[in-house]
């Protein structure tokens, strides 16, 4: 009976066979995605010529742009088709692209135009894939632990990056660029398969289908309309990830022109901020506790905590200091995710979810290649230290926002 009743025999991934499936797909595709990164970073960085920092900025920015344009219209889909094979076809279709880019990587016909291509065209594809999986939880789970399997799905990322970054620069060393590009591919392919492994039927409801033809992203406005609140979230969440979302441009630059160090450096401090995520968002799963009361004092501390960092990064020339300044900022970004998004799941009709969720990535991500690109034309005039600084303090002024908006945390959780 102890064993019934405990924490670990309780846990999503162990109560629900679907859900362990979705996780075990989700995860092992990320793995991939963080070898293909921190390769193609390192790639620009150091065979981009004088104009490095700038190609790395368009190359991140090319991966956000294709989940901006197409997440509306993947989110739709997904409300309107079976999600399992949404899924399936994203997964199918990345894994296409990833073999044709080695393809010609191989055959040495590899230029800086073909992969922003590459990279756009796969990143459109995440939305449908996210979308459909964000949706699903609560079909692949039950209302009672759906918080906890929201935390969980929340770590994926970081749990992934951790993994991911740990080993990365060995393999890099081993297998080089075109073993990264393969790697990655394959894991498309693993990911299918246990998609593929799913029982539960996720086929989308008669009255959700005939929602999504005839109000589509029209009526997750009107929502937005009747729930202020949630607008307001999103509004500050996109401010946030402006500034936010550059620390991880910032990384292999720093390793590259500040400190001189080597491309394992790189996998070390992405991977002590994927670290970071992973241990906020376990905490909050295993303990749910944790996500009740109002969310914005989690949020300001959060947010402030990660400006702060950003000044250790830019201002402590040291690898050790900037690893563990990374690490602090990953446990705030996983504090506010998780939040955010657990507060989303238990208040966002079922029959919008999926279009919510793809509209609300979108919203996220929206602002995120402008804030790429501002950055890499930035840092062809302005020393790399002080525009990391710049985007620091800017973090630390936003997160002041949260301390106005008390009322919001009610109208949130009626």
């Amino acid at each position: 009976m102890v064993e019934k009743n405990g924490i670990i025999s309780q846990h999503p991934l162990v109560l629900f066979r679907d859900f362990r499936m979705l996780f075990l797909g989700r995860i092992i595709s990320a793995i991939g995605d963080k070898f293909f990164t921190i390769a193609l970073a390192w790639w620009v960085v150091s065979y981009g010529g004088e104009n490095s920092k700038l190609h790395l900025a368009l190359l991140m920015a090319s991966n956000v742009v294709g989940v901006v344009v197409f997440a509306p219209w993947m989110g739709t889909l997904a409300d309107k088709l079976n999600k399992k094979h949404c899924m399936m076809a994203a997964d199918a279709v990345r894994f296409s692209i990833l073999a044709l880019l080695s393809y010609f990587f191989y055959r040495e016909e590899f230029s800086l135009p073909f992969l922003y291509f590459c990279c756009f065209a796969i990143a459109a594809f995440v939305p449908l894939f996210e979308a459909a999986a964000g949706s699903s939880l609560g079909l692949l789970t039950d209302t009672k632990r759906l918080p906890e399997a929201v935390a969980i799905d929340s770590s994926i990322l970081g749990l992934s990056n951790v993994l991911g970054a740990a080993v990365g620069g060995i393999v890099l060393a081993a297998i080089g660029m075109l073993g990264a590009f393969v790697g990655n591919g394959l894991t498309f392919l693993l990911s299918f398969c246990f998609i593929w492994a799913i029982r539960t039927n996720l086929e989308s409801s008669t009255s959700s289908r005939a929602e999504s033809q005839q109000g589509k992203m029209g009526e997750i406005i009107a929502y937005l309309v009747k729930k202020p609140a949630i607008g307001i979230l999103a509004l500050i969440l996109c401010i946030i990830n402006f500034f936010a979302a550059p620390l991880l441009l910032f990384i292999p630059m720093i390793v590259k022109f500040l400190l001189q160090y080597s491309v394992g450096w790189v996998a070390a401090m992405e991977g002590a901020m994927a670290l970071g995520t992973v241990i906020a968002t376990l905490i909050l799963s295993c303990f749910p506790r944790l996500n009740q009361g109002s969310i914005y004092p989690k949020i300001f501390l959060s947010v402030l905590t990660m400006g702060a960092m950003a000044l250790v990064m830019a201002w402590v020339p040291n690898g050790l200091a900037i690893t563990g300044a990374l690490f602090i900022s990953g446990i705030a970004m996983g504090l506010v995710n998780t939040t955010l998004q657990a507060t989303f799941q238990q208040i966002i009709p079922n029959t919008i979810k999926g279009r919510f969720f793809a509209l609300a990535g979108a919203a996220s991500f929206a602002l995120v290649p402008l804030a790429y690109v501002c950055n890499g034309l930035l840092l062809q005039y302005f020393l790399l230290p002080w525009v990391i600084a710049v985007n620091g303090i800017t973090l630390m002024i936003t997160s002041v926002a949260f301390l106005f908006i008390p009322q919001v945390a009610e109208d949130t959780h009626e």
